[in-house]
């Protein structure tokens, strides 16, 4: 297997294949900040693409191994989400089975990523309906979708990236959750509902003004829901702790965005998706200070001690509902402030 990360390998690999034209200038930016693989910005001339080679070893500090086979799902769930949301998510150019690269539109030079703008304190509540919209679109169309439920049937990668470091990592280290966490493992590993995007989150968002682009599909799978929903509320969870000042607006704009998705979805009960969404989100509150991925920006210990204690309360409370989630956080940020 070639590595692209070498930049004349790359180079000579786009060109042998056709992906770019040898006539145009090429320029080739690589990404940072990813641990499961290696990104690069491909400029031709007037074609700009994202290349995505996956890795068998994460580029984390602990032992953390994922079968490179996840490029081909996240080349099918990319391109579900360009057919369904087509102005919100990148189009496909090709896959390379064999080498486990991917190639996609990349969004336009200029772009900022979502969390960026929501940690420097920038909430635009257009972009939220949109990114919201979005989800819940894929989540009502999959979820009648019989070949969605074919083609992601494997959840091997899902529990390799999320399962196994985000909750499995901390029970290990808290016992005494084991309980709390195995049905809902039980849940997420059983469930068949619709196809789950498996890293929604606002670093998997680029905004250019209003326009938004969702990307990084490579942890799809037909499973729970709720997933979704969870990982990606604890990003406004940490981002209340972090920047405490705006505890209240980040909480405002997460209500605003379940609402959404809540009013728009048709698959399921909702009280009953509303339950496992809130208890699974308690865990991987907890998993962003404790798991094999933590949150880099939460780095005040003061901030890890109130996630694991706010995380602890919601699962001694069995906290159900959003809006008593939402109460809960907003009143331990603001004794924090």
């Amino acid at each position: 297997m070639i590595d692209i990360a070498n930049r004349e390998v790359l180079e000579r690999y786009l060109l042998d294949k056709e992906y770019v034209d040898r006539n145009s200038p090429l320029d080739i930016e690589y990404c940072g900040g990813g641990v499961s693989g290696t990104v690069a910005f491909v400029h031709n001339g007037e074609r700009q693409m994202i290349v995505k080679q996956a890795l068998a070893q994460l580029k984390v500090k602990e032992t953390w191994l994922c079968d490179p086979n996840r490029m081909h799902i996240e080349m099918m769930s990319n391109d579900i989400y360009h057919k369904l949301v087509p102005d919100n998510a990148p189009a496909v150019y090709f896959y390379d089975p064999e080498n486990f690269i991917f190639g996609r539109e990349a969004a336009p030079a200029g772009c900022t990523m979502w969390k960026s703008d929501l940690l420097g304190g920038l909430l635009n509540f257009v972009v939220a309906a949109k990114v919201m919209q979005s989800l819940v679109t894929v989540h009502n169309h999959c979820s009648r979708d019989a070949q969605a439920k074919i083609d992601f049937a494997d959840k091997a990668i899902f529990h390799d990236l999320r399962i196994s470091p985000y909750i499995k990592f901390v029970v290990e280290k808290y016992p005494h959750i084991a309980d709390f966490a195995r049905p809902i493992i039980d849940t997420l590993m059983e469930s068949e509902i619709t196809l789950v995007h498996g890293d929604f989150s606002p670093k998997n968002v680029m905004v250019d003004g209003r326009k938004v682009y969702i990307l990084d599909f490579e942890v799809a799978h037909y499973g729970h829901p709720a997933f979704d929903l969870a990982f990606f509320s604890n990003h406004f969870l940490l981002k209340s702790v972090k920047n405490k000042q705006w505890n209240g607006a980040y909480l405002t704009m997460l209500r605003y965005m379940l609402d959404i998705y809540f009013d728009a979805m048709d698959f399921m009960n909702k009280t009953e998706l509303e339950a496992t969404y809130i208890r699974l989100l308690a865990l991987l509150f907890l998993a962003r200070v404790d798991g094999k991925s933590p949150a880099e920006y939460v780095t005040e210990e003061e901030d890890k001690a109130l996630i694991r204690s706010i995380a602890f309360t919601m699962m001694d409370r069995n906290t159900s509902t959003r809006e008593d989630m939402l109460a809960l956080v907003y009143a331990r940020t603001e004794e924090a402030r």
